[in-house]
């Protein structure tokens, strides 16, 4: 098994896992949340503002980054088992068994219990590579909903279907801050 090939498919897990951590974290920070931590004086406040004024572009950009790493360093353990095993069946259900335990509990369970336990926190580190990613990536994120949305029956959502809790925390902030609730 090439040394390089496992470092890489590591690499890559662990930026899914900054992923996910900064899905969870941006869902759980509300415009509001943003506000408040800009008039208190927090670090990368300004930024966290930012990302808050457009939830959904920015989810939307951490999940594609995380499925594209997941889906990368699925790519780079099949390539290292089937160079490792004899039998390309074996290599496979190697292959597919390290990924499922990877991606259930490093990409799956652990970011998004810290995203959701430090919200503030994960959402403010990710808005310092959120922020200028977006500018790099464009449009890319909102033309992959549109095609989804286009092999979708029935209406799709035109910015995805992934902000929605984003959106409800936004709608409840908004309540109680016109002390509505």
């Amino acid at each position: 098994m090439s040394l390089q090939i496992v470092v890489g498919a590591i690499a890559l897990v662990v930026v899914a896992w900054l992923a996910a951590c900064a899905e969870a974290g941006l869902a759980r920070v509300s415009s509001f949340r943003a506000e408040e931590a800009v008039k208190s004086g927090r670090r990368g406040g300004a930024r966290l503002a930012q990302i808050a004024a457009d939830p959904t572009r920015y989810l939307n950009l951490a999940l594609l980054v995380r499925v594209a790493c997941e889906m990368a360093a699925a790519a780079l353990v099949t390539y290292a088992c089937l160079q490792e095993f004899q039998a390309t069946w074996q290599a496979l259900l190697v292959a597919i068994g390290v990924m499922v335990l990877v991606s259930y509990v490093a990409v799956g369970v652990s970011p998004r219990t810290i995203g959701r336990q430090h919200p503030l926190n994960t959402a403010t580190a990710a808005a310092y590579v959120l922020l200028p990613l977006a500018r790099v990536l464009g449009p890319i994120p909102s033309l992959l909903i549109l095609i989804g949305n286009a092999l979708t029956p029935g209406k799709g959502f035109r910015r995805g279907p992934f902000a929605s809790e984003a959106e409800l925390r936004a709608l409840v902030d908004l309540a109680e801050k016109e002390s509505l609730i």
